[in-house]
């Protein structure tokens, strides 16, 4: 199967998903009964292509054949599905040694302006949507992410609220200026009554050529359009996409030694 376009996924790593989503509900592809319009490789081939380029479920379902309803009906029995069996591979920060430097950053994934829920807007970024906080490690590779917060809430705040504090804790970690006070190493940051030393300044040189990293993660992270541009689905199902897409992309950076 080649659909590394559609599902950013290599052939090994989709048929890997495949494989493990066929275990966990082998009746899909049942001989005997009423059929599913698509096979079961295919509708989550459609699920991926969703969340890969964050396409409106009409367009996947001319692509693919199906109707809309099908597609979201697809799309929810298969998220759940999908999530479980990757997170029993165990990618991601359990697999790092003990006492590895990690990288924190966080990003806003933009969403509609929902009248029902608050504190939505982010006055930085001037737009809606939810503080996620991303922990890669130092080559930038994606280690964990934690649950979503309101964007309005800074990212000191969303540290401990969102679990990263609890999921790093065993990791000496760095982060950007807006993490002071939180216990990770950050640059300096200027007195009010005098500049810079020159080793300061070397130090919060040498400290960002190193977090750079997580913003690369970041970017990759968000190559999965549904976290990059406004997520248009029920606004309680967005920590479940969230951890999908986390576990996609853990498997997506995982290769077989």
């Amino acid at each position: 199967m080649r659909f590394h376009r559609t599902t950013g996924l290599s052939p090994y790593q989709l048929e890997l998903l495949v494989g493990r989503v066929g275990r966990k509900i082998p009746d899909w592809d049942r001989r005997t009964g009423r059929p599913h319009v698509l096979p079961l490789w295919k509708a989550v081939v459609v699920l991926c292509f969703l969340l890969r380029h964050n396409a409106v479920q009409e367009m996947a379902g001319e692509l693919f054949g199906l109707s809309q309803p099908t597609v979201s009906r697809y799309a929810a029995e298969l998220r759940p599905v999908v999530r479980d069996s990757l997170r029993q591979l165990g990618f991601g920060i359990t697999r790092l040694p003990r006492d590895e430097p990690v990288l924190v950053d966080g990003f806003l994934a933009p969403c509609w302006d929902w009248r029902a829920a608050e504190q939505l807007f982010s006055a930085k970024h001037r737009r809606t949507g939810h503080n996620v906080q991303v922990v890669s490690d130092t080559r930038g590779q994606l280690q964990w992410v934690g649950l979503p917060v309101p964007g309005a809430r800074h990212d000191a705040y969303a540290y401990t609220a969102s679990g990263a504090r609890e999921a790093i804790r065993r990791h000496p970690c760095l982060g950007d200026k807006g993490y002071q006070g939180c216990g990770l190493i950050t640059p300096y940051k200027k007195p009010l009554h005098r500049p810079l030393t020159d080793a300061e300044k070397d130090c919060s040189r040498a400290h960002s050529s190193i977090r750079s990293a997580a913003e690369r993660c970041i970017g990759h992270l968000k190559n999965w359009k549904v976290l990059a541009e406004n997520y248009s689905g029920p606004l309680d199902r967005f920590p479940e996409t969230l951890e999908v897409v986390t576990q996609l992309e853990l498997l997506r950076t995982w290769s077989p030694a």
